[in-house]
């Protein structure tokens, strides 16, 4: 398969620059793969279509404000992103731009002092240590690691709102974005209902949001991401009637179990790039958002949904002026 294939035109205007408030207020497209029929509801009417015996996997790994702002000597500002950590004090992080840095450089804060140097760097990635305190770092400087679309500079408020209502412990450097949709209230609402609520984790890492640069789709690697599957989490999941997979991460994760049977808890790591041609073993239905063109969540979404049904259902939300990708509407699949 051809990565052309999986491009379609968005027009910059239609990229959600802010979350709709109250955060189940926004739309919801709902797509039946066995009729083909297309609905257009609003993301609390999920209630209707969820039923006792179902069970919701919600992603509960926390995002963290590993985004930082900071200036060269010579005033211009770097954006980092921080990915990972490598020791006590150093980390790795993705630069833009990258290309001026110097290894044994100081990036300073708005206080001009040294928060960090530059111990290595390698094709727009860069190894630094930190000069004060990992924790205080973070809660001084860091901001909500919004997607490069995204264009403007994270506020305050980003650390909430880009932050789902469940979210407990893990490193994500991007949310689950399907989860930002819950309310604790329409989650309440669903399991008075009787559908089953298991939240698992899964570090969400570069292996996400890395774009597909191989012409091929096949060729492209996956970065491996954790993940932690709890034994009550595991309970419902096997215990379910229908599975549905809130985001492409919860997807990624139950579908990395290529035996049959029942789903393990425990901790590992997955590298699954799905893409048409995949066999669903675990999911019965997924929800999820608008994903950018020719992306790897867009071709996981394609091939749960079938892409001529998925292209339609985008061409039709972009004639009623639906909001696309992490801030935007959302997506139910059955």
């Amino acid at each position: 398969m051809r990565k052309d294939e999986f491009v379609y035109e968005l027009p910059p205007e239609r990229i959600a620059l802010y979350p709709k408030e109250p955060r189940d207020g926004c739309l919801l497209i709902v797509l039946h793969r066995d009729t083909g029929k297309i609905e257009h509801r609003k993301f609390s009417d999920i209630v209707d279509y969820l039923i006792p015996g179902d069970c919701l996997v919600l992603n509960e790994s926390r995002v963290q404000p590993v985004r930082f702002r900071l200036r060269r000597a010579s005033s211009g500002v770097i954006e980092l992103l921080f990915t990972g950590k490598v020791s006590d004090r150093t980390w790795v992080a993705l630069a833009r731009p990258a290309k001026r840095i110097r290894i044994g450089e100081r990036l300073f804060d708005e206080r001009e002092e040294a928060v960090v140097e530059i111990k290595a760097k390698n094709k727009g990635r860069i190894e630094l240590i930190l000069l004060e305190d990992e924790k205080m770092l973070f809660a001084r400087l860091g901001l909500a690691p919004l997607p490069a679309y995204i264009h403007r500079v994270p506020e305050n408020k980003d650390l909430e709102t880009y932050q789902t209502v469940f979210a407990r412990e893990g490193f994500s450097i991007a949310a689950p974005t399907a989860g930002l949709h819950f309310t604790k209230g329409l989650l309440d609402r669903l399991q008075n209902k009787g559908v089953e609520v298991a939240c698992i984790q899964l570090d969400v890492g570069e292996g996400t949001f890395r774009p597909i640069k191989t012409d091929d789709v096949e060729d492209h690697d996956m970065a491996e991401e954790n993940y932690t599957i709890t034994l009550d989490a595991a309970d419902k999941i096997n215990n379910a009637q229908r599975v549905i997979a809130v985001g492409t991460t919860v997807t990624r994760t139950l579908e990395s179990f290529s035996e049959p049977g029942l789903i393990p808890a425990g901790s590992a790591s997955t590298d699954l790039f799905i893409y048409p041609g995949h066999k669903f073993k675990r999911i019965h239905a997924l929800l999820t958002n608008f994903h950018q063109p020719a992306s790897t969540p867009l071709l996981l979404t394609t091939a749960f949904g079938g892409k001529e049904l998925v292209f339609k259902a985008y061409t039709q939300a972009l004639e009623r002026n639906y909001r696309f990708l992490s801030y935007g509407d959302a997506m139910l699949i059955f």
